[in-house]
């Protein structure tokens, strides 16, 4: 007994020598520092990531991967008085879509243009009250179920009395501050040739029939959507790269990684795989929507709005930072599994430890105990 458990003993010396070999990583975090240098890394100003209560100077901003907004203003503000306005705003990841719809359609001076019935993710609205209006002419309110607004030529008043009018049918609202500080705008006007989009504006042609005017501004609307919601998801990644910044120096200086249980490393891969899962699969923002498969005129102004917003590139930069942080966060994860194996390993042989001494003492001292207690025979009468 006592020779089998010294060997079990040996055997599991030489298993835990040779677990703890690898656990000198020095290899694994010289090799995760260079990866993530790929990463934008943000400044000191950025490392809030709660939203909620920030002004607009110490909100994080995303990479300029197209041309910023503030860049084209004084542009907007001098363009000419034939010119429409239109703005674009995401709200919330989605709406209850058909019960907005309902209160949509009961409000006085407001009616609902329809769609063809293969989009079934948006509603159209036209707006008739001439006091809605910011300018001469007519006025739409697209309502897109991703929970986007798109306003066609509409005042800032009733903008805002309708953005206040969905936020009980919103599901997962945004920030105030991120909905003000993401959209779209975007001038338009009404012109004799055919609709395209042309340095920076959308020209639509004034001859063609209200029907199809609605369908051309969908496209150009839907493409705006795109890059609100796009924008949107790029500050949860900054978000969760702001919350993982972190690990590389600790690898790097062989710190204890700040995520120390399986279940909270296992929720920031949950939060980048909810990211990829939204940019890639839920609204396939790297492909043309199959509503535009037999109408390729609608389809060219919906690429080259897409194009102007440099959608395709900015999807691009995001699934190849959501690939830095996955590899970050699985390599935490498997840091963690090999620190647990550790610790049963050094518990089993602690167990076989304590066996081992249980059985020294039951080898020396049982000799002295027979030695000393003897059994006295009985005397027979």
């Amino acid at each position: 007994m006592l020779t089998k458990s010294l060997m079990s003993l040996t055997q599991s010396a030489v298993t835990f020598r040779t677990l703890t070999r690898y656990t000198n990583h020095h290899y694994l975090w010289k090799m995760s520092s260079v990866v993530f240098r790929s990463i934008h890394l943000p400044s000191k100003r950025t490392q809030k990531s709660n939203v909620g209560g920030q002004s607009l100077q110490d909100f994080p901003r995303r990479p300029k991967t197209r041309k910023p907004f503030g860049l084209q203003v004084k542009q907007q503000l001098q363009s000419p008085q034939d010119e429409n306005i239109c703005f674009t705003f995401a709200t919330a990841e989605e709406y209850m879509f058909d019960d907005l719809r309902n209160i949509l359609c009961s409000l006085e001076g407001c009616i609902e243009v329809h769609l063809p019935e293969d989009i079934t993710h948006a509603y159209c609205f036209k707006i008739t009250n001439k006091t809605y209006l910011k300018r001469n002419g007519d006025g739409f309110v697209y309502i897109f179920r991703e929970g986007a607004l798109s306003f066609w030529n509409i005042n800032d008043q009733h903008t805002k009395d309708i953005m206040e009018l969905v936020k009980p049918f919103q599901v997962e609202p945004y920030s105030a501050v991120l909905i003000e500080h993401e959209n779209e705008r975007m001038d338009y006007r009404f012109v004799a040739g055919h609709t395209k989009f042309q340095k920076n504006n959308f020209l639509l042609c004034k001859s063609n029939e209200v029907e199809k005017q609605v369908l051309e501004m969908y496209a150009f609307a839907n493409a705006l959507v795109l890059s609100v919601k796009l924008a949107h998801w790029e500050h949860k990644l900054d978000n969760v790269i702001d919350s993982i910044q972190i690990l590389p120096h600790e690898l790097m200086t062989g710190l204890q990684p700040s995520y120390k249980s399986s279940k909270s490393i296992m929720k920031k891969i949950g939060e980048v795989f909810h990211i990829r899962h939204k940019v890639n699969l839920q609204y396939s923002l790297g492909e043309v929507p199959d509503v535009y498969w037999d109408r390729e005129e609608l389809e060219t102004l919906f690429v080259q709005t897409t194009q102007f917003l440099n959608i395709p590139r900015r999807v691009k930069i995001m699934n190849e930072k959501l690939s830095y942080c996955a590899h970050m966060v699985e390599l935490v994860k498997s840091h963690l599994g090999e620190q647990k194996s550790i610790r049963i390993e050094l518990l089993i042989v602690l167990l076989i430890l304590i066996e081992v001494i249980f059985e020294i003492i039951h080898y020396y001292a049982t000799p002295f105990y027979k030695k000393v207690v003897e059994v006295k025979p009985t005397k027979k009468p």
